[in-house]
């Protein structure tokens, strides 16, 4: 039951990004909860900071190349959207630490060709980042629960 309301809760992100370029801000609050009691079981504390502190390495890197490359102080205003690190945290306590890196990596190539893809068809001013990685935990959790886990000792 707890596993259906996540995919719910990502459902609605994944429609919201994608209509709207924006999500709402109760979502990713829900999601990390829902994440956080379909393992608590089995939650790693420690991968759930590493992977906190990944983000947190990730989105500082981001700001220091938005300050250098384009004079801009504000990366969350014309860059990259608050919503998306929300949402990537909020997943945090779904992967082990070094299958994070690999979902995060995997799933971004995926936003970037599918933003490329559907530009193709129609022109987009922005990336729905926080839709796509909805879609990917989706197709992840669907994965896992039917026992065909993309990262071996993933769960």
């Amino acid at each position: 039951m707890v596993l259906l309301a996540v995919i719910l809760i990502l459902v609605s992100i994944l429609y919201q990004d994608f209509r709207y370029r924006e999500i709402w801000w109760f979502t990713p609050p829900l999601l990390l909860i829902g994440a956080i009691i379909y393992k608590w079981e089995i939650l790693n504390w420690h991968y759930f900071l590493f992977n906190f502190l990944f983000i947190s390495l990730v989105i500082s890197f981001l700001v220091v190349y938005v300050r250098i490359r384009f004079k801009s102080s504000n990366l969350f205003k014309d860059y990259f959207g608050l919503g998306d690190v929300l949402v990537l945290l909020a997943i945090t306590p779904l992967f082990a630490f070094p299958y994070f890196i690999y979902f995060f990596t995997i799933s971004t190539v995926f936003s970037l060709i599918g933003y490329l893809t559907l530009s193709l068809f129609k022109a987009q001013k922005s990336i729905p980042y926080a839709g796509y990685i909805s879609f990917c935990v989706i197709v992840f959790l669907v994965l896992v629960q039917y026992e065909i886990t993309p990262f071996i000792y993933a769960i």
